[in-house]
This record gives structure tokens, C-alpha cells and sequence, in this order.
């Protein structure tokens, strides 16, 4: 009976959101839903208040050991400051995993970092990956850890790093990588 409610709930969630949309669209409404909707932080805080309302049981929860994510990622031979983020060398092809549940918010082609994918992970950090060779995931498609994100060739890696709205300088995000790759 649980899981129904869960699904009655979603619906309706979802049947709001397109009348409010309908309605913003006709001048009926005078709140802009669709940046409610597709605004970062405010898919933080419907994330948050979803889970408190539809928490996981104890029951459904696993327990496994943990396993290194993404350890190539560290594999590079220079890294260089590049367009607020660094430029990662490596010499050999490596995948680039998602280090925890999160969620992909931009996947494109852009001037200075060519084919670029950015995920916001579940802990409000977002990483953004440029100069990748193939990627295969759309925007606002869920990832979970250890899922692949894209395929690096020999080259190199764009990456930057934002905790919390602040760009890591070049000390912490090498920090935030030993720590995100072989915990």
C-alpha cells in the first residue's frame, strides 16, 4: 500500500506542476514555476523535503563495503589552471565515474572546454568535466555512484569543482579528489 501512495503523490506532484504551468503560461499565475522547477537549488531543497516525506525503509537498505570510485582519475602527469577550473594531463584513456549519487545538470559542447558534462552530487558539490571524448547521458538524468559519466582519451581533463557556490582553488580540489576517489 505504501509504494501506491508514493505513486498517487508523484502524480499529483506532477499534474500541480503542469497546471501551474499552464496557468503562468495564460498570465492566471503570477509565480514562475518553471524556474522553481528547473532551478538548482530549489531541486535541492523538493529533494530533501521528498525524501523526509518518502524516506527509505531500514528494511530496503544494504549495507556493503566501499569500494574505490573513479582512482584513475588521479592518474594525471600536470595539471594547469584553465577558465576558473585546471586542466588534468594524462596519458592514458581512463573513465570518469560519478563519485556519489547525483545528478547531471548540463551535458553540451561549449567554447573553451569543448564536450562538457556537470553533475551535482547529493552533498551540493558540483564537478564539471570538459575536453571528454564521449559522453552518453542527457541532462537532469539521475547517476548513481560509480555510474559512468563520460571517456577521456589521452589528453587533457577540464575540471572544476564547486562546494557550496565556491570554486576550489587548486589545493582543495586535488584534496577533494584524494578524498572523493579512494574512500
Amino acid at each position: 500500500m505504501n509504494k501506491k501512495w508514493k505513486w498517487i503523490a508523484a502524480i499529483v506532484l506532477c499534474g500541480v506542476v503542469i497546471l501551474g504551468t499552464q496557468l503562468q503560461e495564460r498570465g492566471e499565475l503570477a509565480v514562475d514555476v518553471k524556474k522553481i522547477v528547473y532551478s538548482s537549488e530549489d531541486l535541492t531543497i523538493m529533494r530533501n523535503v521528498l525524501r523526509e516525506v518518502f524516506g527509505q525503509d531500514a528494511a530496503e537498505k544494504i549495507t556493503v563495503s566501499s569500494e574505490t570510485v573513479n582512482k584513475e582519475l588521479l592518474s594525471f602527469v600536470s595539471v594547469k589552471a584553465y577558465d576558473h577550473g585546471y586542466l588534468l594531463t594524462f596519458e592514458e584513456a581512463i573513465p570518469i565515474l560519478a563519485i556519489e549519487n547525483g545528478l547531471v545538470v548540463y551535458t553540451g559542447h561549449t567554447k573553451h572546454t569543448g564536450k562538457t558534462i556537470s553533475v551535482y552530487y547529493e552533498n551540493d558539490t558540483t564537478v564539471t568535466y570538459g575536453n571528454v571524448d564521449s559522453f552518453s547521458l542527457l541532462p537532469y538524468t539521475s547517476i548513481e555512484r560509480g555510474g559512468t559519466l563520460a571517456n577521456k582519451e589521452p589528453g587533457d581533463l577540464y575540471i572544476k569543482i564547486e562546494e557550496g557556490g565556491k570554486v576550489l582553488n587548486l589545493e582543495e580540489t586535488l584534496e577533494w579528489m584524494k578524498e572523493h576517489t579512494q574512500s
